[in-house]
């Protein structure tokens, strides 16, 4: 019998919009996919913030707009550097034992990324000697690698410059270094990109979070969510359950950078050069978040690094969980969400999962052996 075609998809959806729904729908078009799993971002995403909603409600978002089972990225991984956030949420797909395709959007789909993978991955001496001499120029550490890229592969660096491109070529990179069987299908991205400021049908998740916040319309109002989704957020702003505002998390965020002695700063995640005198002094300053980054950032520390390195204070995730984490991957396969689809998915995963499915940790972590048929979403 022929494997079941299941695609996964890598996202934040903070929140889900019509963008989303446009790349979920345009991914099972083109592998001709049964359902669909989502490998979702944990309470902080990516570039280092908190998400604008939790991640049930961000799952139960992504149900209503098609797919089928939702899995947790851990904020270990989730809150992370593209190559850290890339290649930990590639292995949960993998670990199911039942994704087939991996889908992501991108500016350049035709881009080389196989190329450009096998060149990152090989590291030759005028690839490192071009690296090292631009982050000792004081480049960040994404800029020096697309200019060493560039060296071998001509473009490389335009296709490098983008983030979604950039998360792109992390996830083709994971694919060939573990020589995983999974099928990469770009597709292009629509509307605005991440720093888009307009209003349109494809208007960004960051200028969705702006409008919102700024009190200036209602999700639903915005015309740039599927109508399900727009509901779904409508409630939880009304419930009180949406981050409309940073004010009490900088509050929180604050103190703790401003309560810890600059030795115990320094054992942070990935904190070096002294950054952690950076952080500190300009803490004791602002008077919000955004100022406080602001402040901080320069051309070698960009904003997402800055954010990242903030919240891994505040989580206390220092550099020996880190490593652990990275040595080891993800646990388990946490389950955030799921419908009918998913339901018949994770009774196929009881046999091919590489990893623990978990419902709910408890401890260290619990599995649930109860047949997946009684559970209910």
């Amino acid at each position: 019998m022929a494997k079941k075609s299941i695609v996964g998809i890598i996202a934040e959806y903070n929140p889900f919009h019509n963008g989303h729904l446009y790349h979920m729908k345009r991914a099972v078009e083109t592998t001709g996919a049964e359902a669909v799993i989502i490998v979702l971002s944990s309470s902080f995403v990516q570039r280092g913030e908190p998400a604008f909603i939790d991640k049930w409600t961000r799952a139960e978002m992504a149900l209503s707009g098609g797919a089928s089972l939702v899995i947790e990225l851990p904020v270990a991984f989730s809150c992370h550097n593209a190559g850290v956030f890339g290649a930990a949420a590639v292995d949960l797909l993998y670990m199911t034992g039942v994704v087939t395709h991996i889908s992501f959007g991108m500016e350049e789909p035709s881009a080389p990324l196989a190329v450009i993978a096998k060149t990152l991955l090989s590291e030759n001496e005028v690839f490192r000697t071009t690296l090292k001499r631009h982050l000792d120029g004081g480049y960040s550490y994404a800029e020096a690698r697309s200019i060493a890229a560039e060296t071998q592969i001509p473009g490389a660096r335009k296709v490098l410059s983008s983030p979604n491109n950039t998360l792109a070529q992390e996830y083709v990179s994971r694919i060939i270094s573990r020589g995983y069987d999974l099928q990469s299908v770009p597709v292009k991205r629509v509307g605005e990109g991440y720093h888009g400021t307009g209003r349109n049908t494809f208007a960004s998740a960051s200028w969705l979070r702006q409008v919102i916040r700024n009190g200036e319309m209602s999700p639903s109002g915005t015309g740039a969510m599927p109508p399900g989704a727009a509901a779904i957020l409508d409630r939880e702003i009304a419930a009180g359950r949406c981050l409309v505002s940073l004010d009490l998390f900088w509050r929180i965020l604050g103190t703790v950078i401003v309560r810890e002695n600059r030795e115990v700063l320094s054992r942070y995640a990935e904190m070096r050069e002294g950054m952690e005198n950076l952080l500190a002094s300009k803490a004791l300053k602002s008077l919000s978040f955004n100022e406080f980054v602001n402040e901080c950032i320069s051309k070698r520390y960009p904003r997402s690094r800055i954010q990242r390195h903030a919240t891994h204070v505040l989580l206390g995730f220092d550099h020996a969980a880190n490593r652990t984490a990275q040595l080891n991957g993800p646990p388990y396969l946490r389950v955030l969400g799921w419908n009918s689809k998913g339901r018949e998915l994770l009774r196929d995963m009881r046999y091919t999962a590489r990893a623990p499915i978990v419902f709910h940790p408890r401890g260290r972590y619990t599995t649930y052996q109860r047949d997946i048929a009684d559970l209910e979403y």
